[in-house]
């Protein structure tokens, strides 16, 4: 399996533990990243922080994800499998881990579990096309 097989919720899990456990980020998860406040023309500002980020960047990669899963040729159900075991390892940490409790990771747990159930679904899908009953 090479590096660019690998679920992109894997690369994100470790992208949130580095930005967690860094020590040169003071309340990582609430600094905000994006100020909007000259961009709307109300006067009303439009903060994004890190936890909005990680899950714009998740739902994103719920779509790359997706898209992999419908457009391949060849069926590989080790991918999905993968999928799977990272979506559990985000389920284990979730539970067991006071630093992953957040709103966000859980969020992030969802679209992992998606990413895996869908990869499945999507190869059932398409191995019942391929076979044809006479």
């Amino acid at each position: 399996m090479g590096i660019l097989k690998i679920t992109t919720f894997f690369w994100i899990l470790l992208a949130y533990m580095l930005v967690h456990f860094s020590p040169h980020i003071p309340a990582p998860f609430r600094s905000h990243i994006f100020d909007f406040h000259h961009i709307l023309y109300t006067h009303k500002t439009l903060k994004i922080s890190v936890n909005d980020t990680f899950i714009f960047i998740g739902i994103f990669f719920l779509l790359i994800e997706v898209y992999k899963a419908a457009t391949t040729r060849s069926f590989n159900s080790l991918e999905s499998l993968f999928s799977i075991v990272v979506a559990i390892i985000y389920l284990i940490l979730f539970i067991t881990t006071t630093w992953a409790h957040t709103s966000t990771f859980l969020m992030l747990t969802f679209m992992a579990f998606v990413d895996g159930l869908g990869g499945f679904i999507i190869e059932i899908n398409a191995a019942q096309r391929d076979v044809v009953i006479k």
